[in-house]
């Protein structure tokens, strides 16, 4: 299969990620269409999209003509059936290792191509086991974008045990078509970037709960000392992602040892609720005052 920008590409899940993937494709200049089973989720997500663009068009990076380009490339569906004749699905359903193989499954059976590419935007978990309840674990690969998906110029391309060189290259070669800079990482927990991350993350709580220094004092550390944008926990908060950090360093505790073991008081931010600046606090609360 050559890669250009005519394939028919798919995106399952339109959540916040897979919106800004399907956004992210269309303002690349390929036709994408969304496909997610909650109407509300693609309305709510081509609002966003059309938000974004708004945004652009009055800061003069896009034009309004470039904007209506951009919105007649994207089509949205209910319909799983419209990924049969696909040649690119890109799944960007929540971070469930059991909904995910659920997904691939379906994608296996409905996909008519056998040259298509069936890619998972996973963060952290293994591409080799979602591959596993496919026919063809050789076109299963990762394809990870980052936050927010149009503006970051990364994507992880990760490996499975039987994704074929040709596949990678190919996911290689369409990150490049996007204006992506894509890296390659063997299939293991959190992959590249989020393995550095959440062992970031890990070690910014132990030394707030060991009193060395406050969640402010870290996070200005961070950007003052490393030179990063946003301190780990700041970053955290801003994403709204405590329980899903919660989530993935129990599995990688699991695969990789006690160092990404998180300490028991952010567990408890996320059992109460307290996941980030949309929930009125997290690490921070947002008057100001730390936890």
């Amino acid at each position: 299969m050559k890669i250009t920008k005519e394939l028919k590409i798919r995106i399952v899940g339109t959540g916040k990620v897979g919106m800004s993937i399907v956004q992210a494709f269309a303002q690349s200049g390929f036709a994408v269409c969304g496909m997610d089973v909650d109407q509300e989720n693609l309305d709510r997500g081509l609002k966003a999209v059309q938000g974004n663009l708004n945004t652009l068009v009055s800061k003069e990076k896009m034009t309004q003509a470039e904007k209506d380009a951009v919105l007649s490339s994207i089509t949205l569906s209910t319909d799983i059936d419209c990924v049969r004749d696909a040649d690119v699905v890109v799944e960007a359903v929540f971070e469930n290792i059991t909904l995910k193989k659920e997904t691939f499954q379906k994608l296996d059976s409905l996909v008519a191509s056998g040259e298509a590419l069936l890619l998972t935007n996973t963060s952290s978990l293994s591409v080799s086991e979602i591959s596993s309840v496919t026919s063809r674990p050789e076109r299963v690969a990762g394809m990870h974008f980052f936050n927010p998906v149009p503006v970051m110029k990364l994507v992880e391309v990760v490996r499975g045990v039987l994704t074929s060189d040709d596949s990678v290259e190919q996911v290689k070669e369409l990150s490049k078509l996007m204006g992506k800079t894509p890296i390659v990482s063997a299939d293991s927990p959190a992959f590249i970037v989020n393995r550095m991350l959440n062992a970031l993350v890990v070690e910014a709580t132990r030394i707030v709960e060991e009193g060395v220094g406050t969640v402010k004092d870290v996070d200005t550390g961070a950007k003052l000392g490393l030179g990063h944008p946003m301190g780990p926990l700041e970053l955290f908060d801003y994403l709204n992602a405590i329980g899903l950090l919660n989530h993935v360093t129990d599995y990688m505790t699991e695969e990789l040892g006690d160092r990404f073991r998180l300490p028991v008081w952010v567990k408890n931010l996320a059992r109460a609720g307290k996941v980030g600046r949309a929930a009125g606090k997290g690490f921070y609360d947002y008057s100001g005052k730390e936890q």
